[in-house]
């Protein structure tokens, strides 16, 4: 009875689901934590340090200011100041920002830093991934 009543307390949240394992993930094992289901883990990459952001859904969920940036490698979209990619553009190539765009990044990156834990890295192929 007791748990039952914290599960209903406001601010609860069920156990994360689906990969709150700390490892590195690929591309494409990053986009299931998109922040779309919501008892799963909402994870957003920044200079290829994959962070926890679980704990803010009002933010990285669906619907929040920033919901298009879980579930990926944000660099460039946090870099340009942009909510999407061009078509072909990789998410991980940084070698073409300006001084200014890295330097926004290099902020963003502090960020996350500063506010939530990085529970892996973002890998390019699935060699060493589990």
């Amino acid at each position: 009875a007791a748990s039952e009543a914290a599960e209903t307390a406001p601010g609860w949240r069920p156990p994360a689901i689906r990969g709150a394992e700390k490892r590195d993930y690929t591309l494409g094992e990053l986009q299931q934590f998109d922040g779309c289901v919501p008892e799963a883990s909402i994870f957003v990459a920044v200079k290829r340090n994959i962070y926890d952001v679980t704990s803010r859904p009002d933010l990285y969920g669906t619907g929040g200011a920033y919901s298009y940036l879980p579930g990926k490698d944000a660099s460039r979209l946090l870099a340009k100041m942009k909510p999407k990619l061009e078509e072909g553009e990789d998410p991980l190539d940084l070698s073409d920002l300006t001084e200014k765009e890295q330097a926004t990044l290099d902020q963003w990156d502090a960020f996350f830093a500063k506010k939530y834990e990085v529970v892996g890295k973002v890998i390019v192929s699935d060699v060493g991934a589990r």
